[in-house]
């Protein structure tokens, strides 16, 4: 049905009519869209200026409706977000559905955009499609990547906590399971007496329309759609028709946003990686897992127990834990039980590669999702392509580098996998000192100047007995790490260990040798490590200023080099880049002032 006007919203408001009846009197340009239509509530009290339907999509959602009296006819606002504005269409109280294909294609278009809001507007889509369809609730159940099980994603209708009685089923369990077994739609009038459907809060309550259809395409099943009503005479034609015209697009539509979320997860970790910082890459993997499932806490464990946390996280050994054999369980989520909960909510996913469970991932939620298993399915399809890099064929217990330093820009150590700062080396002087040795690595210092560096002002034997003690402090925290020979000192630092600036030296390095792409794209991952000054937090260390300035030497050239590559490369974006960074190292470098200027024309 053709709305009765037509209005485009800028971000503040300011509304631009497309199109509109007359007898509506929106009149007038570069009005606030509450100026301009004036519409009340069902009381006569002006509705416009504390407008919901703009409330709802400035949160989020993609689409938002009110009804509204507008000069005395009752009518419904309805609104979508869209690429920088919104769109708002005018209809009679009593227009027909919406339609679901258009529907379906404004929600494809905003997951392309807002990826993040993926829950939200499945569930503002499942309410279209049901009261489109005279339906009382609407679930969307979404298979695992190995195809294992479904898992209910998104919800929508009355009666929510009976539908979330159960949220996870094995394939051929249950209703959906039968269905993405099958791969064939199901449907009943008489669910009371169906005993394949196994939620019995659902049949308590009198539902007895239940519909379910499966989500395909070429590459398998990704989900499964389901209707319930308690009408039994509700004819179940006409829903089965329409899951049919839209079924192909929705599903398209879920796997291209799943496999999106598996590239994004890789590319997370995947330069990481490159440039061997293994724990940062899971690290990062940790973090953007936490930011899509809104945990307030996530725990990944691999099979050897070596574990990576961030956020709140409570205890648990994860010893017996189902997940290790492909179970999904939780607490307070209607899953199979943990047996360490706690009492503390939780989702514990187990994560596969090559057929097997080679880690699993718990998430942590003070205040549950509705429902509860709502962020599993996209964790599990976020790092389906980042597990098997992580956990690689031969080694499924990658260990951390023993020791990991971060000394180009603000300075961190990690040893063992724990982060450490200055109070854990029992005295400032023992951190300094270690920072010190740590800049000279590949050099054995004698005695007698290390005690001239820090200690001028005492007497040689105070000078010494000082260095003992700090030598003292920095091998009861990172043991076995300095050594002595005869009056000399030097660093013994584990083979397997990570160090930003000598991994910056070696990537630098690779790239001289190198021509064309090959040399861009190492010179760009060498870069990338490079944060800032050696001890950049540190700028009173004078007794590493031969380093520092060695090392900004190599970054500044590095970034001419990359910006010389990018411009031949035809990455202009890049190249600008390139020479803005070098002019933050160097700001009257005129070279990079001539190109930058002229690449910005």
């Amino acid at each position: 049905m053709k709305p009765l006007a037509r209005l485009r919203l800028d971000p503040k408001g300011v509304a631009t009519v497309l199109e509109a009846d007359p007898s509506l009197g929106l009149e007038g340009s570069g009005l606030p869209c509450a100026l301009l239509v004036q519409g009340q509530d069902p009381f006569g009290r002006p509705l416009c200026p504390r407008c919901p339907v703009q409330r709802e999509l400035r949160r989020g959602a993609y689409r938002a409706s009110t009804p509204l009296l507008v000069k005395g006819r009752r009518l419904r606002c309805q609104g979508y977000r869209e690429a920088g504005s919104f769109l708002v269409e005018l209809y009679p109280e009593r227009a027909e559905p919406p339609d679901l294909l258009l529907e379906l294609s404004r929600l494809t278009q905003h997951l392309l955009r807002s990826p993040e809001g993926f829950p939200q507007a499945l569930e503002d889509f499942l309410r279209t499609l049901r009261q489109a369809l005279g339906m009382e609730a609407a679930e969307l159940f979404l298979i695992d990547p190995e195809g294992h099980h479904v898992i209910l994603t998104a919800y929508e209708g009355l009666h929510r906590e009976a539908f979330l009685e159960r949220p996870w089923f094995q394939l051929g369990e249950g209703y959906p399971g039968i269905v993405a077994l099958k791969q064939e739609p199901l449907f009943t009038h008489s669910l009371s007496e169906d005993p394949r459907y196994l939620r019995q809060k659902v049949k308590q309550l009198g539902y007895q329309t239940y519909i379910c259809y499966p989500l395909e395409l070429p590459q398998g099943l990704i989900g499964v759609l389901n209707l319930a009503s308690r009408n039994a005479e509700l004819d179940h034609q006409e829903p089965l028709e329409t899951l049919s015209r839209i079924g192909p697009l929705f599903a398209s539509t879920l796997y291209t946003l799943l496999t999106r979320l598996g590239e994004v997860g890789l590319q997370a970790l995947h330069q990481h990686l490159y440039r061997g910082e293994i724990s940062e890459a899971r690290l990062t993997l940790l973090k953007e897992l936490q930011r899509l499932s809104q945990a307030t806490g996530v725990r990944l464990v691999a099979r050897g127990g070596e574990r990576w946390e961030r956020g709140l996280v409570p205890q648990c050994e994860m010893r017996n834990c189902p997940a290790w054999q492909g179970a999904v369980v939780g607490y307070k989520n209607g899953l199979p039980a943990c047996p360490e909960a706690q009492g503390r909510p939780r989702t514990c996913l187990p994560l596969w590669a090559r057929g097997e469970v080679v880690a699993m991932v718990t998430l942590f939620h003070a205040r549950p999702p509705k429902p509860a298993t709502r962020p599993a399915a996209p964790t599990l399809w976020f790092t389906r392509l980042a597990i098997p890099f992580l956990f690689p064929s031969g080694q499924p217990d990658t260990p951390s580098p023993e020791l990991e330093i971060y000394a180009l820009g603000q300075f961190r150590l990690r040893y063992h996998g724990k982060e450490l700062s200055s109070r854990d080396f029992g005295r400032s002087g023992a951190f300094q000192l270690f920072k010190y040795l740590l800049a000279n690595k590949d050099r054995a210092l004698y005695i007698e100047d290390i005690c001239e560096i820090f200690w001028p002002d005492l007497s040689p034997d105070r000078a010494r007995q000082e260095l003992y003690t700090q030598v003292y402090h920095i091998r009861k925290t990172l043991p076995g790490i300095v050594e002595r020979e005869g009056e000399y000192y030097r660093l013994k630092l584990p083979e397997n260990r990570f160090l930003d600036f000598e991994r910056f030296e070696e990537l630098m390095r690779k790239a001289d040798l190198e021509e064309g792409l090959s040399a861009f794209k190492t010179l760009r991952q060498a870069l990338e490590l490079y944060k800032g000054p050696l001890y950049g937090d540190d700028p009173y260390g004078e007794w590493v200023e031969g380093e520092r300035n060695y090392l900004q030497d190599r970054a500044l050239s590095g970034f001419l080099r990359l910006g010389e590559l990018a411009e031949a490369l035809g990455y202009l974006e890049v190249a600008k880049e390139a020479y803005a960074r070098a002019l933050r190292l160097e700001p009257y470098l005129e070279e990079a002032q001539r190109r930058l200027a002229t690449l910005k024309g």
